[in-house]
């Protein structure tokens, strides 16, 4: 990584976790810590590229937020796992650290000037929401992997934000768990 160069990250927004079995790992936070609601996902990538090779990913994810900051719960069920790779012989851990930005295209720009690699790229869309994400190469430099997530809901521009997921959250805790695809 080129010295000198500072990308100006916004607040942190997200913090990902895989996990090995989402049912207990959603139960855990919800009852030991009081995290949730909790909006599971479940499909495939829209788009993936994976060290290099465009691949397609499926798997489930879980958001639910401990105030302004949003827990991202991962498992991946079929397909390259980036997450296994990265965590150095776990099973489960700390995965990333997310930032939403409003330009994921500048970002990149100014990683690669900076040196920083793209180790996964990829889009996401679910319930409306088209989630674009970069998941950067900072493993060595500063201990975990950091991503920049660009959302759009019904094609404008959006945030993670409590008030968009939680309300969903618990419309499908309503109807159950684990939820379809959508």
């Amino acid at each position: 990584m080129s010295r000198g160069n500072n990308l100006h990250m916004p607040r942190l927004s997200q913090i990902g976790i895989y996990v090995k079995d989402m049912e207990a790992a959603v139960s855990r936070y919800q009852q030991v810590f009081g995290i949730g609601p909790w909006l599971v996902l479940e499909g495939e990538t829209a788009y993936c590229m994976d060290r290099g090779c465009e691949v397609t990913v499926k798997g489930r994810i879980a958001m639910g937020y401990s105030g302004g900051v949003q827990l991202e719960l991962i498992n991946i069920v079929e397909g390259n796992n980036l997450y296994l790779d990265t965590l150095g012989g776990r099973e489960e851990g700390l995965h990333h650290l997310g930032f939403e930005v409003d330009n994921l295209e500048e970002r990149l720009l100014a990683c690669r000037e900076a040196g920083i690699e793209v180790l996964q790229r990829g889009t996401l869309k679910q319930l409306g929401m088209t989630i674009d994400y970069a998941y950067l190469d900072t493993l060595d430099s500063v201990g975990v992997i950091l991503e920049f997530i660009q959302t759009r809901f019904l094609g404008f521009k959006a945030r993670q934000s409590p008030w968009l997921l939680k309300p969903l959250a618990r419309i499908q805790e309503r109807f159950g768990f684990p939820p379809g695809r959508a």
